[in-house]
């Protein structure tokens, strides 16, 4: 009896520190508070779950054998988050959710030829920095909640890119690639 309060809880913080980890992995490069956070979280998590289902089995075997799949759930989500960013889905998923609303901006940027520091949501990403590049193209940086980073997006059209402070620079579909520089710390 003393183990079945604590399942609903349980899988409730399973999810949102699944949540967290899949939403930090659609960046354009995954953050290394991702792996931290993840490695935190199922060390509290995972032992408190083994907790439950010893004392749950101690208490009445029968009932936890007639019921083995749903012991597994805590599994199966660590499983699908750690193949869905072994995959880079979470990031590609965002991405083409994002890409007309970052198309349209990336266009703006180009035409307006300026530096902007000026932060704003694009589609999925929060944008706190932008300049347009040589041959009309644009990059800019994304910045997650609780992180902000040297990463994000460049466009462009004619296939210029920048060279100043680009430590990596990705080619994703048509003329956008995803970039990433030096962090600060």
């Amino acid at each position: 009896m003393i183990a079945k309060p604590l399942g609903w809880p349980l899988l409730m913080a399973f999810s949102f520190a699944a949540f967290v980890c899949l939403w930090w992995a659609s960046a354009p490069y995954p953050y290394v508070e991702l792996f931290i956070f993840a490695f935190c979280a199922g060390g509290v998590l995972l032992p408190l779950w083994l907790v439950r289902i010893t004392l749950a089995a101690a208490a009445d075997s029968n009932a936890v054998s007639a019921h083995q799949w749903r012991w597994f759930v805590p599994w199966m989500i660590l499983g699908g988050v750690a193949l869905s960013i072994f995959v880079d889905a979470p990031f590609y998923a965002r991405f083409a959710l994002s890409q007309p609303a970052l198309t349209s901006f990336a266009e703006t940027v180009a035409k307006s030829g300026q530096v902007s520091h000026e932060c704003r949501l694009v589609g999925l990403y929060s944008v706190c920095w932008s300049e347009a590049t040589p041959g009309g193209g644009a990059r800019f940086s994304v910045d997650d909640w609780l992180i902000q980073t040297s990463a994000g997006f460049v466009w462009s059209p004619a296939g210029q890119m920048p060279e100043d402070d680009v430590e990596s620079l990705d080619p994703l579909v048509g003329p956008w690639y995803r970039w990433s520089g030096w962090d600060t710390w």
